[in-house]
């Protein structure tokens, strides 16, 4: 089946980190993506990042920003959404860092009718900062032995970077995890995205992203799992945009998975004007 994909990239003020992400980009194997760079109000330094990868990208990198107003990442991102006519949609984050199979693992496991729950391998600080473009263009940095030399433990997650891939995608396959949407890696059809109204704008930090997960699942998504072959080295950072109280107002606002559950962001991309790009 062909279909075309876009990569949609959320940021916010993280240029070290989002250099790296987008570096880890230009080598992936597969290079039959858009890339959409979700901005929520960085400034000129992430501006000079993205404009950096531009010969490389060419037309096909697309930096939508909007002025910092706090956290508003679900708009940003519907207006990604807006911005892009791909059929398949791909989300991660800047603070991310992607294998060389990440692109091709996503679009192995495309279905119609399903989105793709993903997961991401969390480094501390000290690993975070080891991370550098020659160990990413080496592959070093996906290497379990390198990580647990490195950070000086071993941590399970390594795994999805060690075991054979025909092991680890059986062990997708019959994952017993609980799936849901993942904002730093998942993806679903536009189409899906488009049925949905998109994310939800009145949500701040916190669950925005299981409301998303749970409309499409009360739209007919089902949820399928990518999280031991489609993988991702997220960079350690700090989160001042976490509220406790605007968290649990948002809880509030997420729709049970339920037969005739409602599915409709009630403030989502049909009440905003069509995107512009930076």
């Amino acid at each position: 089946m062909a279909f075309t994909m876009a990569l949609i990239v959320s940021t916010y003020q993280q240029p070290k980190h989002l250099d790296r992400c987008l570096f880890a980009l230009t080598r992936q194997r597969d290079q039959g993506f858009e890339l959409l760079i979700a901005d929520d109000g960085s400034g000129d330094e992430t501006k000079e990042i993205i404009d950096s990868y531009r010969d490389f990208f060419e037309e096909r990198i697309n930096h939508q920003w909007q002025s910092d107003q706090g956290f508003r990442k679900t708009r940003i991102l519907n207006r990604c959404i807006q911005a892009t006519q791909a059929d398949y949609l791909v989300f991660l984050d800047g603070d991310c860092v992607a294998h060389p199979d990440y692109v091709s693992e996503h679009r192995l496991a495309a279905r119609p009718g399903r989105y793709q729950n993903g997961a991401i391998i969390r480094l501390d600080e000290a690993l975070s900062g080891a991370v550098s473009k020659p160990l990413i263009t080496e592959g070093t940095v996906f290497d379990s032995t390198w990580l647990r030399r490195t950070g000086g433990r071993w941590n399970r997650r390594y795994l999805k970077l060690s075991l054979p891939r025909g092991v680890r995608g059986r062990l997708n396959r019959f994952s017993t995890t609980k799936l849901y949407w993942l904002g730093s890696n998942s993806a679903c059809w536009r189409s899906d995205a488009l049925a949905v109204n998109g994310f939800d704008n009145r949500f701040s930090y916190g669950f925005e992203d299981g409301d998303f997960g749970n409309r499409l699942a009360n739209f007919g998504v089902t949820a399928s799992t990518v999280r031991w072959t489609a993988n991702l080295l997220h960079l350690d950072h700090g989160r001042p945009y976490r509220d406790p109280r605007e968290m649990e107002r948002n809880l509030a606002m997420v729709p049970p998975i339920e037969d005739g559950g409602r599915f409709l962001a009630v403030e989502g991309l049909a009440e905003m004007n069509p995107a512009s790009t930076r």
